[in-house]
Order: C-alpha cells, then sequence, then structure tokens
C-alpha cells in the first residue's frame, strides 16, 4: 500500500489557484429546502377517495340521464362508466400493495 500523501503537499497546487476575497466572502453555505405544505398521507388518502367517488357519482348520473331520455349522447356515457370502472380498479390496486406492504413489514424480524 502506498503512504498517505500529506497536506504540505497541496500547498504548492492551492497556492497556484487565484481566487478573489469577494468571491470568497460571497459563497454562503447551501441550507436544504424544507418543505412545511407537505400533505401527509391522510390528506392524500382522502383526495384521492372524494376523486374516485366523484368519477362513480358522474357515471351514475349520466346513466340516469341517458335512461330517463334526456339529451346525452351515448359514448359519453360510456366513457363516464368506463373511467368510473378504471378509477374503481385502480384504487383496489393501489389497496392491495399497501396491503401487501404492510405485512411485508410485519414479517420483519427485528
Amino acid at each position: 500500500m502506498s503512504a498517505p500523501m500529506s497536506i504540505s503537499g497541496l500547498e504548492g497546487v492551492l497556492g497556484k489557484v487565484n481566487i478573489p476575497e469577494t468571491v470568497l466572502n460571497t459563497v454562503q453555505p447551501v441550507q436544504p429546502e424544507i418543505k412545511t405544505g407537505a400533505a401527509d398521507f391522510g390528506d392524500v388518502l382522502q383526495t384521492a377517495i372524494k376523486s374516485i367517488n366523484e368519477t362513480q357519482i358522474n357515471a351514475d348520473n349520466a346513466i340516469s340521464q341517458l335512461a330517463a331520455g334526456q339529451d346525452i349522447e351515448l359514448h359519453n356515457v360510456m366513457l363516464a362508466v368506463e373511467q368510473a370502472g378504471m378509477t374503481l380498479q385502480l384504487a383496489l390496486q393501489v389497496k392491495n400493495k399497501i396491503t401487501e406492504a404492510y405485512q411485508e413489514i410485519m414479517r420483519m424480524q427485528i
């Protein structure tokens, strides 16, 4: 193994670097940005559930309007129903992943 290099060997190199005093005095240390307005998990979950509920309500309203004979396009009804179904399936998959992660954490040995 090689011997550790002493700092005195670097003094010659550092002496050749010309950094103006004004630059050295204006450099400020970087502070990490702390986000105080970050949403917690409960808020995110509540917002997602409200969104899913709204898509279900929109689909139900579209079906009711079509059944009542109101002026609504069939493809708009089908889009609303499919969107509601897809958001519900997404919510179920997210729930399954959260459940799997929780179970995996509970199986960990401490």
